[in-house]
């Protein structure tokens, strides 16, 4: 009959199973017709939203990159006016000449790496990396000569060594410019700008590299360079005319515009004017009216804000197109945040549906079932439930507060089962179990550790004064010990007048100061007996770390003790280190025949 009644339940819960899959099948079968004629209609905005985006991330990402090739290239071009001051500096400057020289080295050294982490072939890189290390040996050459000793022929080979490397780092940024094309054309106008404003400072530190070498060895300007210097000259101002433009399109506030007027003030006059100047005073006079280094620091000076030009313009296009982003971006939140709504509305008037009318059904359905099985089930009535449900669920409300109720005594049945009904300590059953879990943990520096005690001629104490003044013995002796020790310590009632106490988080000092503590508190405490007088009680403590051993080791180990405790005297406290097992026999034998003689 039992057999049967179980099967009939488990039919039950089939039933009940496949009736509600069957029905959210349905209802979420609707629900999904809907959802793909919203993503349909959605889908196509979506997309296009979706391309945008992907264009306008992918058209910042290559302007990022592209400033990036010309900063490189800033860097190529900057690094040649440290190495012609080094090539012509005086025996006293050269010092600090080495040493500019080399952080512009580690400069462009560094926006190379970078490169070598983007996409840039690594044999276009090699090959600037190639001819910049040939520039430089022949700048290291030539700076380890004498002033005296210095050829012009060495000087100006370096020079154009160096101006080889920018023209072997041009290739890299023309792929660059070719691969920002093929991704989207509309980046013409940022890359032939920015192309513009490299070449041109690229031109201008040429302009001035041209007299270097003459002006170091104080020497006519030789007719190929003063060819090279027309030809540069007139590369300049083109460019310089051709970007004007642009810049006018600006407002006369923006940066860009700022920033020309500087640039025209100090290289396209102060500078350029500084070039003529060098070159009259060499043609009139044979030879130049500034140094070396003086002309190159005024020069360089003059030619900054051409590299500030060609930053500030990079920086506003990645402004652009970074607003171009986040406008590609916003419209993409707003099609899908649209397209998420009416996804959410359909999915939760299916859920509605499912929860005032199903939901409730169902649920009482399982309490029952649940019921059935012996599983109490909570349901909670809401406003929204119709009659019938409410009726169905006071019913069941009643029949889970009777399951409540014998769960509670379920509860205090093991309770009691755990618990010692004298001293409403722990009992020995409670202890063992706490102490195997406890035992088989990680503890790190601080272990547990497990003291017993047992009470001295307690057998007397009931026999002199009876069985009630020895329960009042337990009781009180029990008292001392939970108020003695930690509230985070177990204390229990291991078994007639013996005691355990499981310290956890103590040293082995602190576990053996607890011990004794717990001694003296039982020596100097009197327990009333009737007639006016007191009694006064002792207690033997052995102590046991639980430390790498099974808790039945940790027990015998401290019964060890405790024997030891009192075979020495009783009243006494002592540490497990008795690691023998004939020394532990031997101990126990003792302690009992100590025993006998003095209850004899």
């Amino acid at each position: 009959m039992k057999n049967h009644s179980v099967k009939k339940l488990q039919i039950m819960k089939m039933k009940l199973f496949a009736t509600r899959g069957r029905l959210k099948i349905r209802l979420w079968g609707m629900a999904l017709i809907v959802i793909i004629c919203t993503l349909v209609m959605a889908g196509s905005t979506i997309l296009i939203s979706v391309a945008s985006f992907s264009k306008a991330h992918t058209n910042l990402m290559d302007v990022k990159q592209f400033a990036s090739v010309f900063e490189a290239a800033n860097f190529i071009s900057a690094e040649r006016g440290p190495a012609n001051i080094l090539m012509t500096a005086d025996d006293t400057d050269r010092s600090q000449a080495y040493n500019n020289w080399k952080a512009a080295q580690q400069k462009t050294d560094d926006a190379l790496n970078k490169l070598n982490a983007s996409i840039i072939p690594d044999n276009l890189v090699q090959g600037v990396r190639q001819e910049l290390r040939l520039g430089r040996r022949k700048v290291e050459a030539t700076q380890l000569k004498e002033r005296a000793m210095l050829r012009f022929d060495e000087v100006q080979g370096a020079i154009d060594q160096m101006f080889a490397a920018w023209d072997s780092y041009r290739a890299i940024i023309q792929w660059q410019a070719a691969y920002l094309l093929r991704h989207d054309r509309d980046l013409g106008a940022v890359v032939i700008k920015g192309m513009m404003l490299t070449s041109l400072r690229e031109y201008a530190g040429r302009l001035g590299s041209y007299l270097v070498a003459p002006m170091a060895l104080n020497q006519p300007i030789p007719e190929e360079n003063v060819i090279e210097s027309h030809v540069l000259r007139g590369y300049i101002r083109d460019m310089w005319y051709l970007m004007e433009p642009s810049s006018e399109s600006h407002p006369d506030s923006s940066p860009i515009v700022q920033k020309r007027k500087e640039a025209n003030l100090l290289y396209m006059n102060q500078g350029l004017a500084l070039i003529d100047e060098q070159v009259q005073a060499a043609q009139r006079g044979g030879a130049f009216s500034l140094d070396t280094a003086t002309f190159t620091k005024r020069y360089v000076a003059a030619m900054k804000p051409l590299g500030e030009l060609r930053g500030i313009y990079l920086a506003a296009s990645i402004d652009e197109f970074e607003g171009r982003e986040g406008t590609a971006r916003k419209a993409l939140y707003h099609t899908s945040a649209i397209a998420i709504l009416i996804l959410v509305l359909v999915i939760g008037l299916v859920a509605v549906v499912q929860y005032h009318i199903f939901g409730p059904l169902f649920r009482g359905a399982e309490a029952i079932v649940n019921l059935a099985d012996d599983r109490p089930s909570n349901l909670s009535r809401e406003s929204g439930h119709v009659a019938e449900i409410q009726t169905l669920y006071s019913a069941i409300e009643v029949i889970t507060a009777k399951l409540k109720e014998r769960s509670f005594l379920m509860s205090q049945l093991e309770h009691l089962a755990h618990t010692d009904g004298l001293t409403g300590l722990l009992n020995r059953r409670a202890l063992d179990d706490l102490g195997s879990s406890i035992t088989s943990a990680e503890h790190g520096e601080r272990v547990p550790y497990f003291i017993l005690a047992d009470i001295d001629h307690f057998k007397a104490v009931n026999d002199k004064h009876g069985h009630l003044l020895g329960d009042q013995v337990l009781r009180e002796i029990a008292r001392i010990m939970r108020n003695t020790v930690r509230e985070s310590d177990i204390v229990a009632r291991f078994g007639g007048e013996e005691f355990a106490i499981l310290l956890r988080g103590y040293s082995a000092a602190d576990a053996a100061m607890v011990a004794r503590r717990l001694r003296i508190a039982i020596q100097h405490h009197l327990i009333a007996i009737p007639g006016g007088s007191s009694l006064k009680i002792t207690a033997s403590f052995g102590v046991a770390e639980c430390k790498n051993v099974p808790w039945s080791e940790i027990v015998n180990r401290a019964d060890m003790a405790l024997y030891a405790a009192k075979a020495a005297g009783r009243n006494r406290v002592r540490f497990s280190g008795y690691d023998d097992v004939r020394q532990r026999k031997k101990l126990k034998e003792a302690s009992m025949t100590l025993s006998c003689q003095r209850q004899s």
